[in-house]
């Protein structure tokens, strides 16, 4: 059973630059204890991404109803880019109903934190059943809550 966001030890929150998606990774985790990842994909080198997770917390998004995700690759994975402010927020996987999901270090608030150098990580020539299986192991259970777009 998934638990409510208050019974995690901490709490980092975060989104967009421009506030129109808004994020909280919740985990009884230090910002120590994470192994912070980059990936060597094309995307997350140009968005100099660096994403989190923890199998045992919980994401949150609130998320513009709007906001067309970005797929590529396997195209089994929506990517939260901003598409006022830019900002990639975090990657969501959706399988059986359920999703989960990896945040982009840099759009926490806190994220001078998290102080761990990261890991390099290659996936290319991972097939879809690897992908997923990876997934369901490492990424973090994610609620998506699609709101109204605010005009600025």
């Amino acid at each position: 059973m998934e638990r409510e966001p208050a019974t995690y030890a901490h709490h980092y929150a975060g989104g967009c630059h421009c506030g129109r998606i808004h994020v909280a990774l919740h985990s009884d985790k230090a910002p120590g204890d994470f192994t912070p990842r980059a990936d060597s994909c094309g995307f997350c080198v140009r968005h100099r991404a660096v994403v989190l997770s923890d199998p045992a917390g919980l994401v949150e998004l609130a998320v513009p109803a709007a906001l067309e995700p970005y797929r590529f690759g396997l195209g089994i994975t929506d990517f939260l880019v901003c598409g006022h402010c830019g900002v990639f927020v975090a990657a969501v996987w959706y399988k059986d109903g359920a999703a989960r999901a990896v945040v982009n270090m840099p759009a926490l608030d806190a994220r001078d934190a998290f102080t761990s150098a990261p890991a390099p990580m290659d996936f290319e020539g991972e097939d879809v059943a690897a992908r997923e299986a990876r997934r369901a192991r490492n990424w973090t259970p994610a609620r998506v809550t699609l709101t109204e777009q605010e005009t600025m």
